[in-house]
């Protein structure tokens, strides 16, 4: 039936998923990382869209280098010649690495009543980045 609600009661919340500028760019990665993360940008707009008449948001953030241990499970011998010239080629014009704790800092803020208004959107937070 047309323009019932088919929410039976008010719910509401609050999602913030951890997407990546991998989910933004096509080159930042190899292309299953970057598969990856297209999906659930995607996905985080897409839910953030349809349930916006229930009362829930849902966004992402899209940091770009963060200093955790992604490294150590890299094995860098098999990076192929291709990714190295297409991929690492641009790690060097990252301003700097971000901190665990500056993507929390997002995160809260999109949970909170701060960002209300706020919703099926991508947060890029990566210290500029992305705008090379």
């Amino acid at each position: 039936m047309l323009g019932t609600n088919i929410f039976p009661a008010r719910v509401s919340g609050i999602i913030v998923n951890i997407i990546s500028v991998g989910g933004l760019q096509a080159g930042r990665a190899g292309a299953a990382y970057t598969a990856s993360k297209h999906a659930p940008t995607g996905l985080t707009r897409n839910t953030g869209y349809m349930y916006a008449k229930a009362g829930i948001r849902c966004n992402g953030i899209a940091p770009g280098a963060v200093d955790t241990s992604i490294a150590e499970t890299i094995d860098f011998t098999r990076i192929t010649p291709l990714v190295n010239d297409r991929v690492m080629s641009g790690m060097v014009l990252n301003p700097r690495t971000g901190s665990p704790s500056e993507i929390a800092r997002a995160a809260l803020f999109l949970a909170s009543d701060d960002s209300s208004f706020v919703n099926a959107g991508v947060f890029v937070v990566d210290g500029g980045w992305s705008a090379y």
